[in-house]
């Protein structure tokens, strides 16, 4: 029976969390505030807690889940109502790296030494400070890094050139398996992507990823040995 009762509880621990997850929404772990992280956590340990108990009353775990769930939302709704609550709870993007100087007082600040501070540079692709016009320490723990304008990737709107409008690539076959709503989005049918694998002498099976292109009206195959073919329509 004790069995049977933690197997239970876990999977009603599971479920809740579930619940309360979905609810206050999603977010990377890269874009997790100090207060998200620490209560994430906590119900975390609630809800382990839950699925451990022993003799004790599910509902009074419920409800502390409840509390730390509905506090979250609370000043997750308090955030984007107000500014100074938004930068008391979530803190500011704290300046660097400024016109090729170092702002040491704000490295104390954010508690970040230079070691770490270059080696976040590092990852960003940048090795050499003076490619650099500005980094913010942003308040999820990341750097946000500003080129210098002679480091910065050339668009076309600095070549002055125009290009097409591009649109989103739209899954049509995953796994072997048509998606068939996305199929429909493209305005293509059944019979048109059969033909389009009968040229390639394939079968839908056969292929492990194939996206429809409405820029260009052409479909990509992507087979499941790991060759990949392209189609582009006339």
């Amino acid at each position: 029976m004790d069995y049977l009762r933690v197997a239970l509880s876990s999977l009603f621990s599971i479920a809740f969390l579930f619940l309360i997850t979905k609810s206050l929404g999603y977010r990377q772990m890269s874009q997790l505030s100090l207060f998200d992280y620490i209560n994430g956590i906590t119900i975390g340990s609630i809800a382990a807690e839950l699925a451990n108990s022993e003799g004790q009353d599910f509902r009074l775990w419920t409800i502390t889940i409840v509390v730390y769930g509905a506090v979250t939302l609370l000043l997750s709704w308090v955030t984007d109502h107000s500014i100074k609550m938004r930068r008391l709870i979530t803190g500011s993007p704290i300046p660097l790296y400024e016109n090729g100087q170092l702002l040491d007082e704000n490295f104390r600040k954010a508690k970040l030494d230079i070691n770490e501070f270059l080696m976040q540079c590092r990852v960003g692709g940048y090795f050499d400070l003076s490619q650099l016009e500005a980094v913010l320490f942003e308040p999820n723990g990341s750097l946000s890094i500003l080129p210098a304008s002679p480091y910065r990737p050339a668009t076309p709107f600095d070549l002055n050139r125009a290009v097409d409008r591009s649109n989103i690539g739209v899954n049509i076959i995953l796994d072997g398996k048509i998606m068939r709503e996305n199929l429909s989005v493209t305005g293509k049918d059944e019979a048109w992507l059969e033909q389009q694998l009968a040229q390639k002498g394939c079968r839908e099976s056969d292929i492990f990823l194939a996206v429809y292109d409405p820029t260009a009206d052409a479909v990509q195959f992507y087979q499941k040995c790991g060759g990949k073919k392209e189609d582009k329509l006339e």
